[in-house]
């Protein structure tokens, strides 16, 4: 096989990640039929299909997912070759790329990366926000080096570095309508108004066995992948959340809201963790890094 050419590749990247070529070719600075020639020059080149073709855009065909997973490997050996020159030079410098579950990210800069960024100013970071579906999903396609997030699934592709329990708990606002200084039984959820995470996240997917469990639904009023819907939700008194501690450290340490156990085991078993994909090999940036994520709140 010849060598791929990069602005081809960058075409067809750039089409599958933004949907239409006329997206694609405005992010390029390019015409539409000029990153559509250079797609199907690449799938004249490989002798496959790449992308289908339709009235709403395009997408990745299987093989073009094989491509997609091909230089994704081939951005982070190069990432990481740089990082082995770095090192034997002394250099303490490079890029990490960290997914993270919302929740995660006011401790991360709070007890990780401000830390981090005085003794390593050479180093930066890409950041992305999600689910615990897509940090994960990012992290064992090699689109992150490093995830945080919240009961995260057992999976080969997946190495636990560290990980701590984090009970979820209920939160409402201090001196609110339901304070009632008492711990929370299902009960009171399913008749108190709530705002939950959808169950592709962590928390919400820990929420619906619950539900499937012992057979109760709560009363779900709000459901908001948004960490900030839901402690707006709290702050202005119109029912309860249910979070990790770790999450509202700040808001329970000014005494904006108050957090109330709930007596069930499965909300007792949740767990914080920091993930990387099983046999990676990380760039020095990276693991440098890993050491400082360990010192946050989510960990202790």
């Amino acid at each position: 096989m010849q060598s791929l050419d990069p602005r081809q590749t960058s075409c067809f990247l750039t089409a599958v990640q933004c949907g239409t070529l006329r997206a694609a070719a405005e992010q390029l600075a390019l015409e539409p039929s000029t990153v559509s020639r250079n797609i199907s020059t690449l799938e004249k080149v490989l002798a496959t299909t790449l992308v289908e073709r339709g009235r709403l855009g395009v997408r990745a065909t299987e093989a073009g997912e094989l491509l997609i997973s091909f230089l994704s490997q081939q951005e982070g050996a190069l990432d990481l070759l740089q990082s082995e020159f770095d090192a034997i030079a002394g250099m303490k410098r490079g890029n990490v790329s960290i997914a993270v579950g919302e929740g995660f990210v006011g401790d991360l800069f709070d007890n990780a990366l401000a830390a981090f960024s005085l003794a390593f100013p050479d180093i930066t970071f890409s950041l992305s926000v999600g689910s615990t579906e897509d940090v994960v999903h990012q992290v064992t396609s090699e689109q992150a080096h490093l995830g945080l997030a919240y009961n995260v699934p057992k999976t080969p592709l997946v190495r636990v570095q560290t990980s701590c329990a984090q009970p979820l708990v209920g939160l409402v606002k201090s001196g609110g309508s339901y304070d009632n200084e008492q711990p929370f039984s299902l009960d009171d959820l399913a008749e108190m108004p709530c705002a939950v995470p959808p169950k592709s996240f962590g928390i919400g997917a820990m929420i619906t066995a619950v539900e499937a469990k012992q057979g109760v639904r709560l009363r779900a009023v709000v459901e908001t992948g948004s960490i900030a819907a839901l402690k707006a939700f709290v702050r202005n008194d119109m029912g309860c959340t249910i979070l990790p501690r770790f999450v509202v450290e700040s808001e329970l340490s000014a005494g904006l809201m108050v957090a109330r156990s709930i007596p069930r085991a499965v909300f007792q078993d949740g767990k914080s963790s920091l993930i990387r994909k099983e046999g990676r090999k990380l760039p020095q940036a990276a693991q440098l890094l890993l050491k400082h994520l360990k010192s946050m709140s989510a960990f202790t």
